[in-house]
């Protein structure tokens, strides 16, 4: 089964970037030989091979004690912060319930019923699939969501086992010395820890960058992410060791590379209005406790002087072959200690299917189409103004979007004189 793993990893994006959706989801959407021939097959032994559905079980059980224990330790750096305790406690409940799921027999119950019980599945699978194939194929899908979910539950174990390797094997080590080279600089020369252990230490041009969901150290000479495999919370220790000169050398071993990192840190609870507008964060992100897939983004461009407001939400509205948000964009200027609203319009945002997806984890892409429903324009709106006892931006905003909780969470601290 390994090398068809390989094969799927081997597999050209022909149609288009299908990144997000992840290689093996592409085989099986667009209908590969490489599923339907060689993987399907050998998925469907597991009705009566024991020893394959002990596997299965095995690497299901541990995906999701593996996803467990990375949630609490959220929780505990997290704890803290105004709504934590519910936010995981919810996340925690539901992997509780597929923890419950202890037999290969469950296992397969569970699977035959989800597209029925979350239909919203089944209707991402088949926008895809139509967006490959031309055609429907919600008959194609449920007939093998099984053996597709299996599949990727043996693929996810096959994937970390791959990457665990490349760690042991240094792999990523070589990728340092070539970009170190790149600028003329032979790392094992300059680096004796490199030399030894192949690991990079700190010094006057690598810095430690630790975020929620990323812990990197950047060298600014080539201006690259070196990824280390160090908890939020130690290195956060080993900072303040070293800021209180209490530590002088420091090194960490490489587990990736990259140009740049997910910043995170406003974005999990957000960050709520602030009468004091320019120091909002450059990005906040608000999750529906009851439904994590439902979410509020907020972008803030101190440059351009704008707050620009987008829902994204678990059943997306679908528009022919698009898929269609909606959007609050304003400007607004200020004078002295008081912030007004210069321009003020909403917008639905058109994507394509690929395009959303890609949306779903970077703010900075873009739909393919914009079109206002309203726009204000030349105008000295205060920001602290009510209207029948209520916020004007928060009226606006609860006006157009459908999760209003993610509204409410947004202005509910803002401590405003009355009116």
């Amino acid at each position: 089964m390994d090398n068809i793993f390989k094969e799927i990893n081997e597999l050209s994006l022909d149609k288009c970037n299908f990144a997000n959706l992840g290689k093996f989801c592409y085989a099986f959407v667009k209908k590969d030989s490489i599923f339907i021939r060689k993987l399907r097959p050998v998925l469907r032994i597991a009705l009566t091979d024991e020893d394959l559905q002990a596997k299965v079980m095995s690497a299901y059980t541990n995906g999701y004690m593996k996803l467990k224990a990375t949630i609490l330790q959220e929780f505990e750096d997290r704890c803290s912060l105004p709504d934590a305790e519910m936010y995981y406690k919810l996340q925690l409940e539901l992997i509780e319930n597929q923890l419950k799921i202890t037999t290969y027999e469950q296992l397969i119950a569970h699977l035959n019923q989800y597209l029925i019980e979350s239909p919203g599945t089944l209707e991402i699978l088949n926008n895809y699939y139509k967006y490959i194939n031309g055609e429907d194929g919600s008959t194609y899908i449920k007939e093998n969501y099984v053996d597709y979910s299996i599949g990727n539950i043996l693929y996810s174990k096959y994937q970390a086992v791959n990457s665990r390797t490349a760690v042991l094997n240094f792999k990523y080590s070589q990728v340092v010395k070539s970009e170190y080279e790149k600028i003329g600089i032979n790392i094992c020369q300059e680096d004796d820890q490199f030399s030894k252990y192949s690991l990079i230490k700190l010094n006057e041009n690598i810095q430690i960058h630790n975020y929620k969901d990323s812990q990197t150290i950047y060298d600014n000479r080539i201006g690259k992410h070196f990824w280390i495999k160090v908890p939020r919370k130690l290195l956060t220790s080993i900072e303040e060791l070293i800021q209180n000169k209490m530590l002088s050398d420091i090194s960490f071993r490489i587990d990736y590379v990259s140009d740049s990192i997910p910043i995170m840190e406003e974005r999990e609870f957000g960050a709520p209005l602030r009468l004091q507008i320019s120091s909002l964060p450059k990005l906040s992100k608000f999750y529906s406790i009851n439904e994590y897939e439902n979410n509020l983004w907020i972008s803030h461009d101190t440059g351009k002087l704008s707050l620009t407001f987008e829902e994204l939400m678990a059943d997306f509205e679908v528009a022919g072959d698009d898929i269609v948000t909606q959007v609050i964009h304003l400007e607004y200027k200020a004078l002295g200690e008081e912030f007004f609203i210069t321009h003020l319009d909403h917008e639905f945002i058109i994507y394509t299917l690929d395009s959303y997806q890609e949306r779903l984890n970077d703010a900075n892409t873009k739909g393919h189409r914009k079109i206002k429903t309203f726009k204000i324009d030349n105008a000295m709106i205060p920001f602290d103004i009510k209207m029948n006892n209520e916020l004007f931006l928060a009226q606006v905003l609860d006006s157009y979007f459908k999760n209003k909780e993610l509204v409410q969470e947004y202005f509910e601290r803002i401590n405003l004189p009355d009116s």
